[in-house]
């Protein structure tokens, strides 16, 4: 059996090959392969452990996000319709720091559903479901229109 000469520079003079080889049953189940590296200076081999697999989400969490993410998306469009109510019945403001700080305090107002759904979903990525639900079921309460809940400015003309 010829040697690879690429191969032949990653061993030491008379060592054996110890690793197992791979069958073809188990590249075709798609079992991760592990790897033996050889560090250098150390004659030991260290085992390379294949990463594992992520698990699936499960059809109901999937649908519940679902409908989570049409609360958020319900509670967006209650913050835009209570921003121009708000706008319908009140004069602008002629200071320009106010018009400034207004500006930006609608545009969170608006933005604060999606912004709540979207940082939970990154920050709890590796962390169980449930906790996922309950910072996404605290959102709908923290994040909730209420000046279109109670409809605050829909008399004041």
């Amino acid at each position: 059996m010829a040697v690879d000469p690429d191969e032949e520079a990653l061993t030491w003079a008379g060592e054996e090959d110890s690793r197992p080889a791979a069958t073809s049953s188990d590249s075709a189940a798609g079992k991760p392969k592990a790897a033996a590296t050889k560090v250098s200076g150390s004659p030991e081999i260290r085992e390379v452990v294949a990463p594992q697999e992520k698990t699936q989400v499960s059809s109901v969490l999937l649908v519940t996000y679902g409908v989570l993410a049409g609360g958020y998306l319900i509670y967006t469009l209650g913050w835009v319709v209570s921003i121009q109510r708000f706008a319908a019945t009140h004069p602008a403001s002629t200071d320009p720091l106010t018009a400034i700080m207004f500006a930006v305090t609608e545009f969170l107002a608006i933005a604060s559903p999606t912004l709540w759904f979207g940082v939970v979903l990154a920050l709890t990525r590796g962390a169980k479901p449930i906790m996922r639900l309950v910072w996404l079921l605290l959102g709908l309460v923290a994040v909730i229109p209420w000046p279109f809940v109670i409809g605050a400015w829909a008399h004041g003309r």
